[in-house]
């Protein structure tokens, strides 16, 4: 579980990281865009930007990116009308004005040339000053399109960011207030002008437009009505919705704590308190596996090599030899064990720490290794499974599941409209409920029963007299010191390695292993788990892999822009 959650935490981070650490700091407090419109259908533009920069930095970018059969043209850049060095790649401007933390005001003009459309009845200026690929945000953004003469007959509209922010003046002035313009956003700007002023433009398309414009006008009051509306019932069933969702997700935690609380009190009534590992017919690396949540690691494969000793189908030939004395095993995994360790990495039935080193050091071997490792790693936790130590509850699971996906497209709908307080609580209900048909997984009497009596073990354990541990079966003690092994216990660890110090020679000639003695055991497990953790480190250092995630945008009819800096 814990490297399941360590996992998701990695992938969340990949996206929520900034893309590139040493960006320059900065924010455009400011932007004013004068686009004043020519009688030849040229439009002249003059932008003004403040810079509040937090950081050292070399300039600014203005990405101006022109529409089909437009082009920018004498671009130029001032700083209080000294002008800066200007260098252009493709549709970038990169304007050079080095400095470090401080505000600078930087004015910059262009001529889009072709920029009004003319048809028979008007003359349309239809441009986006800034499209989806716009890197930073403006704090605040003005936009003034102005006529070639005064004139009272104007059609204006704005399109998303800038809908409904124009405002038209006596002498036919258009502006546009659009106040905060967040980065990746769009907001096309159309405003149109008798065609009579415009008489040395070229006539793009013999028609009128005006209905076009004024049916493109209702059509956006609709649509703004129709998501106003949308917006209010969200608004209005959102509590509801979501209060739901939460009692349902505490009822289903409460449910399964009260479950959990109601085996263990079970369990508790027929405890027994005991020194030893439960007899509950499952194999040592299982229920290692079992304690562990079911994570593998290069501990569990140390100690089943060690279990296979403890129970003689493998002896110790020298202190770090092994060789099989029998294949006939109790479990399916220990047999995949004796054949990947002893006739994979070892030959013939023989395996020592030095052909584990030689078999890891060579790179070839690692996916072989990793596979086999995997194999056996499948095999123990379908002896867990077989055991049935946990509830499958699939209904309860799949239906917390489905749940938690049928949230998402309310979800998208919250953000959509704005509802961004509800769309974070419905959020985390979606990925709480995830969770829950994830990790749902109750355990059943005999689990808690392992579980606590393994538990009761590892506090017992500290208390042991040398009295009480030598008067006990030394398999026992070889079972309690290779589950504390596999477990990472090193608590435990460190009393059998003092009580084993203090082993009275009677116990000592009682040993029923076929190690020499329990001292040499404890030399042995050291020298194997610290093995098998290097050739776990070497593997999964070539056995890993990373991705990228790209992205993009673009604004309406090929045009757009940004700004940054640099």
């Amino acid at each position: 579980m814990k490297k399941n959650l360590l996992l998701v935490a990695f992938v969340f981070s990949i996206f929520l990281l900034p893309q590139q650490v040493l960006a320059v700091e900065f924010s455009i407090t400011n932007t004013e865009i004068n686009a004043l419109l020519q009688e030849n259908g040229d439009v002249q533009v003059k932008e003004q930007h403040t810079y509040q920069f937090d950081s050292d930095f070399n300039g600014i970018t203005r990405t101006l990116i022109p529409k089909e059969h437009t082009e920018i043209t004498d671009f130029q850049a001032f700083e209080n009308d000294r002008s800066l060095d200007i260098e252009q790649e493709e549709n970038l401007f990169k304007i050079y004005r080095s400095g470090s933390e401080e505000e600078i005001q930087i004015d910059l003009s262009y001529t889009i040339t072709n920029g009004v459309e003319l048809y028979t009845d008007l003359g349309e200026f239809y441009w986006p000053f800034f499209d989806t690929n716009n890197e930073s945000t403006y704090q605040n953004m003005d936009i003034f399109i102005h006529p070639p003469q005064e004139t009272e007959d104007v059609l204006t509209l704005g399109y998303d960011e800038a809908y409904e922010t124009s405002s038209i003046a006596s002498d036919g002035i258009v502006h546009f207030a659009m106040g905060e313009v967040e980065s990746g956003t769009i907001g096309d700007i159309r405003v149109a002008y008798d065609a009579s002023l415009f008489p040395a433009a070229d006539l793009k398309e013999n028609k009128t437009i005006r209905e076009d414009i004024l049916a493109d006008k209702a059509e956006l009051k609709a649509k703004q009505e129709a998501y106003e509306n949308r917006q209010d019932l969200l608004s209005r069933i959102s509590p509801y919705i979501v209060s739901g969702l939460c009692i349902y997700l505490i009822a289903l935690v409460m449910i399964g704590w009260r479950k959990k609380n109601s085996r263990l009190r079970e369990v508790e009534r027929s405890f027994m308190q005991s020194l030893f590992l439960p007899n509950q017919g499952l194999s040592l690396p299982a229920t290692i596996l079992y304690i562990r949540n079911m994570s593998v690691s290069s501990e569990l494969v140390s100690a089943a090599l060690l279990d296979l000793v403890r129970k003689g189908y493998v002896k110790r030939d020298s202190e770090s030899k092994f060789v099989v004395v029998s294949s006939n095993t109790d479990f399916q995994h220990e047999k995949i064990l004796i054949e990947w360790l002893f006739h994979k990495i070892g030959e013939k039935g023989v395996f020592s720490l030095a052909d584990l080193d030689a078999y890891t050091k060579n790179k070839d071997n690692h996916s072989t290794y990793h596979s086999d490792f995997g194999k056996w790693r499948e095999a123990v936790k379908e002896e867990v499974k077989q055991n049935h130590l946990f509830e499958k509850k699939k209904g309860v699971r799949w239906t917390a599941g489905i749940v938690s996906l049928l949230i998402i497209p309310f979800i998208i709908m919250l953000g959509v409209h704005s509802l961004f307080m509800w769309m974070i609580f419905s959020i985390f209900l979606s990925f709480s409920l995830l969770l829950f048909a994830i990790f749902y997984q109750p355990q059943t009497i005999q689990g808690v029963r392992i579980r606590q009596q393994c538990k009761q073990l590892s506090s017992n354990y500290e208390n042991i007299s040398e009295n009480d541990w030598n008067e006990s079966m030394s398999d026992e003690h070889m079972q309690a010191y290779i589950y504390a092994i596999g477990t990472g216990n090193k608590s435990m660890q460190k009393k059998f390695e003092h009580l084993s110090n203090n082993l009275s020679p009677t116990s000592k000639a009682d040993s029923s292993l076929q190690t020499n003695d329990i001292v040499m055991f404890m030399l042995i497990a050291s020298a194997i788990n610290n093995q098998f953790d290097k050739a776990d480190s070497t593997v999964s250092a070539t056995t890993s892999n990373s991705g990228s995630v790209p992205g993009g945008g673009t604004g309406v009819g090929g045009g757009g822009g940004g700004s940054g800096a640099f």
